[in-house]
């Protein structure tokens, strides 16, 4: 069957192809036609064909042999012999009766199910081009022919499978042909034009699935779905969405991101179906996955309690949308887009938000408020915003609470969580932020004061490009410090200096910590020089005590010398001199003493390294003689006469003048020598010689021990020259009769004694 199906119409081709004569058909039994205007045709005729000059009328019967006749065109029968011009007549079967409405079209398959009488060797022509494709290489041109009907009444014809519903198709009458230069006759003699053997089917049946789309693709603009059949759909339903239909395809706008899906519910043209089983059905319903930008948040950046937070988001390399462009939402809220930087895995979007409370977020991006397609959406888990944790550091003078006006502190910022890091950020009025060599630095502004909290931008490292430098939220601590300055305890001895003239009378600046020596004529030259314009303001201002304490060389204080205050220095002050008062004596001590006020309010003290706080003094000697002469007072509580006769001498008082060697600091030396009046015996004693009380002259040693001033205890040996009476002995028998003992004036005395009193000078 299929080869003579390719016979007939290979032969129907061929006719076609071989002749550009006219062509003219009649249906078999007809009634005769004039087949030309003018002229005759040329016989004779056989077959059955009936020729009457102009008028031609077909057989009752033809066979295949006289079916199709070339017949010359002649102006008259004499010019028939030479005439080149010819008209070809085509003896049709029988016309059928083709039910249309019964007729029933499937595109899909290429079939064509015919019902009527008459059916055999009707061929069928269609022509159309499937929508979506191009017409000048995708158009279905052809015929075919109802060779072996089912029945009387059915045949099925086929045809070029994917046509469009509204193809263009015709019957051709059996042995017919068909074409422009065809000319078709019914029975009656009638002339019949194309649209008489247009062939409408009742029913345009689709077995194939309408939508060709696994999935509306939003990443690069509005979703389309492609479509089977486009010219069969009245009309489309997308719910939410606004639907269109276009050529080939269903054009997709204004999806919302609240569905990962969406469904068409398209509803086909009057007499088209879709087969569902055994069932037509005049409207299809599919839902479809909305292929949208790939988009997923940047873990670390989606935070929970964080005012004017931004938020990262990632989308996938395949989405050709530009973000800027775009609408941007965050649970619902407008965002605004503030930074986008393209990377290899993706673009990278910052998003500032106002912030949230709430465990989730949603965040969607759509085309525009009038368009409305969302094109991503992603929903992350929020993470608890973490908390700054600052320690401010002077170099060298260990940690600070509180913010230095005049001299940068290093910031160390920890964090309680998250996998970002905290940049300290400047505060206008406040503070100001450098850094050198990755190490943070804050300096308070000159003109600020009060507490103030310091300001943090929360950063994500791991980040391209400049968003790694991008602040996602600022934060305060919960603690505000105080902006103040910072006093370090500087080196005494670079802002005090204390100053002698030597015998030239130049100023000598004396070293610390060393004993000096001052010239007695330039006793009063000394003085204390404090150097407020060496203290930078770096250091700020500092506390100090000064003391200046003058000593005399008995060990007493010289009260009107002494200096005792408190000063407080403020950076590139004045210089101040003060002067040690007071007329010094020799060998007076002058002791200047200066150390810091370990105040921990003021200054910013280590609490690692509690040495102590600077501190200096000074000491220095007024020069005086070599040796001392002075008189004082002794009570020598016994003495004891070598010389014969020999005894106790109890209870004796003189006066005394004393030479006694000073050392190097005015304190004389232990053994001087003495001279004076001494009172000896002036208790009469119970033995039996019996010394009269008496005043002597004695010049001799002494060692004396100063117990304090102006007091010492010792011993002494002296010669004595004894201003008294006989010395007489007392006589047993004679208890009233005294004997006179021989002696001398002179004698040889020593004992201990108590001195008190220090008047003379030095010499």
């Amino acid at each position: 069957m299929h080869r003579a199906r390719a016979l007939v119409l290979g032969c129907l081709l061929v006719a076609g192809a071989a002749t550009a004569a006219p062509v003219v058909q009649l249906p078999e039994g007809g009634r005769a036609v004039e087949v030309i205007p003018k002229g005759v045709l040329c016989g004779p005729v056989r077959g059955g064909w009936v020729l009457e000059g102009r008028t031609l009328k077909p057989p009752t019967r033809a066979d295949d042999a006289t079916r199709t006749l070339e017949l010359k065109v002649a102006a008259d029968e004499a010019s028939c012999a030479t005439a080149t011009d010819t008209v070809v007549v085509v003896a049709t079967g029988p016309f059928p009766r083709i039910d249309s409405a019964a007729t029933t079209f499937y595109p899909d398959d290429g079939r064509l199910e015919l019902k009527g009488t008459g059916l055999k060797n009707v061929a069928i022509v269609w022509s159309g081009t499937p929508r979506g494709v191009d017409p000048k290489t995708a158009s279905l041109d052809g015929q075919d022919v109802c060779l072996e009907p089912n029945g009387p009444s059915e045949c099925a014809v086929p045809l070029a499978p994917g046509l469009p519903t509204d193809a263009t198709l015709s019957w051709v009458p059996a042995y017919g042909r068909r074409g422009a230069n065809v000319t078709t006759y019914d029975a009656n003699g009638r002339f019949l034009d194309d649209e008489y053997f247009r062939l409408r089917p009742g029913r345009t049946v689709l077995t194939r699935p309408l939508v060709q789309s696994s999935g509306v693709d939003l990443s690069k603009g509005p979703g389309y779905a492609a479509v089977t059949h486009s010219e069969a759909i009245a009309s489309v339903d997308c719910g939410t969405a606004r639907c269109e239909v276009t050529e080939g395809a269903v054009s997709i706008r204004n999806v919302p991101g609240l569905n990962p899906t969406v469904t068409l519910r398209l509803r086909l043209v009057p007499r088209v179906f879709f087969a569902k089983g055994d069932a037509l059905e005049t409207s299809v319903a599919e839902t479809l996955p909305v292929l949208a930008c790939p988009l997923s948040a940047v873990e670390g950046t989606v935070l929970r309690d964080a005012e004017d937070s931004g938020l990262v988001m990632r989308l996938d390399p395949s989405c050709a949308h530009d973000p800027r462009g775009l609408l941007w939402t965050v649970n619902g809220a407008r965002v605004r887009v503030e930074r986008v930087v393209k990377a290899q895995d993706g673009t990278y979007v910052l998003l500032r938000t106002s912030g949230t409370n709430e465990p989730q977020v949603t965040v969607t991006a759509i085309t525009s408020r009038v368009d409305g397609t969302v094109v991503a959406s992603e929903t992350a888990d929020t993470k608890p915003v973490p908390d700054p944790r600052a320690t401010l550091e002077l170099p060298g003078h260990g940690t600070i609470d509180f913010v230095p006006t005049n001299r940068p502190a290093e910031v160390t910022v920890a964090s309680n969580g998250g996998l970002g890091r905290f940049v300290l950020r400047p505060l206008g009025g406040a503070y100001t932020v450098t850094v050198r060599e990755s190490v943070t630095l804050v300096q308070g502004e000159a003109t600020a004061g009060g507490f103030v909290s310091l300001r943090f931008g929360y950063r994500l490292p791991t980040l391209p490009a400049e968003l790694a430098t991008s602040d996602l939220f600022l934060t305060s601590e919960r603690v505000q410090r105080a902006v103040r300055e910072a006093s370090v305890p500087t080196n005494v001895e670079n802002l005090v200096e204390f100053i002698c003239a030597d015998k030239e009378g130049h100023d000598e600046k004396l070293t610390p910590s060393r004993p000096h020596r001052v010239d007695y004529a330039m006793r009063n030259t000394c003085r204390v020089i404090i150097h407020r314009e060496r203290l930078t303001p770096e250091e700020g201002n500092q506390e100090i005590t000064l003391r200046v304490t003058v000593t005399k060389s008995d060990g007493s204080v010289r009260g009107e010398s002494s200096v005792d205050q408190r000063l407080f220095l403020r950076p590139k002050g004045d210089v101040r001199v003060i002067p040690v008062q007071g007329n010094l004596g020799q060998y007076d001590r002058i002791l200047v003493q200066v150390a810091h006020v370990a105040d921990e309010s003021r200054y910013a003290l280590s609490t690692v390294d509690r040495t102590g706080l600077p501190s200096a003094q000074w000491t220095a000697i007024v020069r005086g003689g070599m040796f001392r002469l002075y008189t004082m007072a002794t009570i020598p509580a016994g003495l004891y006469r070598a010389t014969q006769p020999s005894g106790q001498l109890a209870v004796n008082f003189g006066v005394l003048s004393r030479l006694a060697l000073l050392n190097n600091e005015g304190q004389e030396r232990l053994l001087g020598i003495e001279m004076g009046l001494m009172g000896l015996g002036l208790v009469p004693q119970s033995g039996d010689i019996q010394f009269p009380p008496t005043l002597a002259a004695v010049l001799g040693l002494g060692l004396r021990v100063p117990i304090g001033p102006g007091a010492a205890v010792g011993a002494q040996a002296w010669i004595a020259r004894e201003f008294r009476g006989d010395i007489t002995r007392r006589t047993n028998g004679a208890p009233g009769t005294d004997t006179v003992v021989p002696s001398s004036k002179w004698s040889f005395i020593f004992g201990p004694s108590i001195s008190v009193g220090n008047v003379g000078f030095n010499l």
